[in-house]
């Protein structure tokens, strides 16, 4: 009865959030629109899960035992897609894309399909077979949902794996764009999904009562870190637009190649002296774009310069500055009423915990152990 109560509960509460991100899509459209939508088919997954296959409601209407059978197969596809905006990927409905929408539609079909051919009599028979999860039909279509399920998990999981790898290449700051609880969500579900079957029955109707439970508060958790990370999207769109840039870079690399300057020792001299005289570095929320921009060159050109004179990233090429600024401060009596934590922010660092790291990175000290030992030796 009390679990009833909850999953009955739990079809509202997604509901309103399916609303609220649905009409909430003005800064992140594209990633509030899928979880809005993935919000809005766990509550109709919940309602006929709960109200239909735990209760006698459904023999009232057995046509409707295989409501949600189709639209299961679109969890994995709506998280995939999540994670593709919430990364700042721009979804086109065309070509592959829309391979993902054909197992819930096979699904849906073939379901419906099979219901209309079984005889006024032994509908109910059916549906008693279905609910007891002894039906043939039954392990196939749990075996598919969890290969589905299971390998949109591993796609989404390597799919922000790329973009985390992406971000030293295009950002000077990235601790608050690696999206570390993201990541976790997504480990846990995959890890969820292959360690729960195996101690309830593998694939048996005893192991989905606990989804849509583990599920409710993992999707609140994603709800409110969505809803409350609204400045990390204006950064995505540079992100994105980074990312086009180098998706067509093809199409129009010889043109660029012949009004740019010759990859030579000179550029690189210029690039130095601009970062010598102008320190954009100092500035926490530089990107290659508004560097490149500065420069005059495409994004794509300035990382090439980057790789092949410096054998750096963007990231380890703005923070070798930074980390060359900060020792000079550390040491100076100019900034010697600042904290460790206020040098690093004067730095061009956005926070105490990167500035620590960075600086570990490339001093091997701390920056504490770092003044200590200069101003010993002097």
């Amino acid at each position: 009865m009390i679990f009833n109560l909850i999953g009955f509960g739990s079809v509202f509460f997604l509901l309103g959030l399916a609303i609220f991100f649905l009409k909430n899509r003005h800064n992140n459209a594209g990633s509030n629109l899928y979880l809005g939508l993935l919000f809005l088919l766990q509550a109709l997954s919940n309602f006929h899960f709960f109200i239909f296959r735990l209760s006698d409601f459904i023999n009232h209407f057995p046509y409707l035992i295989h409501l949600s059978a189709g639209f299961r197969f679109l969890w994995g596809v709506l998280l995939y897609f999540f994670v593709q905006t919430f990364t700042g990927k721009t979804i086109k409905y065309q070509g592959k894309t829309l391979l993902h929408f054909i197992p819930a539609i096979i699904a849906t079909i073939f379901f419906y399909g099979k219901l209309f051919f079984i005889p006024a009599s032994e509908i109910q028979a059916y549906v008693d077979l279905i609910k007891a999860d002894k039906h043939p039909i039954n392990r196939p279509y749990h075996l598919l949902l969890y290969i589905s399920n299971v390998a949109y998990l591993v796609a989404s999981l390597v799919e922000l794996l790329k973009y985390r790898l992406a971000l030293t290449t295009f950002f000077s700051s990235i601790d608050k764009l690696r999206l570390v609880w993201l990541y976790n969500v997504l480990l846990f579900l995959v890890i969820f999904h292959f360690v729960l079957p195996l101690g309830y029955g593998l694939l048996t109707i005893q192991f989905f009562p606990y989804v849509p439970l583990m599920q409710l508060p993992i999707l609140s958790f994603v709800a409110w870190k969505a809803y409350s990370q609204p400045e990390l999207f204006s950064t995505l769109e540079t992100f994105s637009e980074v990312i086009s840039e180098n998706e067509n870079r093809k199409l129009d690399e010889q043109k660029v190649v012949v009004s740019l300057p010759a990859l030579d020792d000179s550029f690189a001299n210029t690039l130095l002296h601009f970062m010598q005289e102008n320190k954009p570095y100092l500035n926490a929320e530089l990107t290659i774009k508004m560097l490149s921009d500065d420069l005059g060159i495409p994004s794509y050109q300035l990382s090439k310069i980057l790789n092949q004179h410096f054998q750096k990233n963007f990231f380890d090429f703005v923070n070798t500055y930074r980390v060359e600024e900060a020792k000079l401060k550390l040491v100076s009596s100019e900034y010697e009423h600042l904290t460790l934590e206020g040098i690093g922010y004067e730095c061009g660092f956005n926070s105490k915990s990167s500035f620590y790291a960075v600086f570990k990175k490339y001093v091997n000290q701390t920056p504490a152990e770092y003044r200590k030992e200069v101003l010993l030796a002097v």
